[in-house]
């Protein structure tokens, strides 16, 4: 996996930010950026049921806590999520499947939790575009292509 200061350095994001023009973001800042641009990622591999965004989890009993990764089952029977556990009703041991909620991405030293350079790239992009249209610049054209590219995920 590669850090956000990796990703920030070889997209050289900084250059791409137009920095000449004193926009001024720091590390913080583009993390924030670069955590929306994972939500919005997540959510397209999610609704597309991509293997990157699920896991499985083992029940040999009839009760177990849910993962601290659990974002919703990927189907429902037999299995029930509530008040914090999973109750199978069905033969045991069964294999769960679930989408796996979005990782938050905490300071530059985090992994970014997307494996695919596509993906990496096309997370930088939508950061970029986030960053520099919250500053005033007109982004419409790179956004469409952002859009563009998760329609082909």
């Amino acid at each position: 996996m590669v850090t956000v200061k990796e990703l920030l350095t070889q997209a050289a994001v900084q250059d791409r930010l137009s920095d000449s023009l004193e926009t001024g973001y720091n590390t913080n800042e583009l993390v924030a950026y670069l955590n929306d641009a994972v939500n919005f990622i997540w959510h397209v591999l999610v609704a597309r049921q991509y293997y990157e965004v699920i896991g499985d989890i083992t029940l040999t009993e009839k009760e177990a806590a849910i993962p601290d990764d659990w974002y919703k089952a990927t189907n429902q029977a037999p299995v029930i999520a509530r008040e914090g556990k999973l109750e199978c009703y069905g033969k045991l041991p069964y294999v769960v499947r679930y989408y796996k909620k979005v990782p938050l991405i905490a300071g530059e030293d985090s992994e970014i939790p997307l494996n695919n350079w596509g993906l990496l790239d096309l997370a930088t992009q939508i950061m970029v575009v986030l960053a520099m249209s919250n500053h005033g610049f007109d982004m419409q054209m790179e956004s469409d292509f952002a859009q563009a590219i998760v329609k082909l995920i």
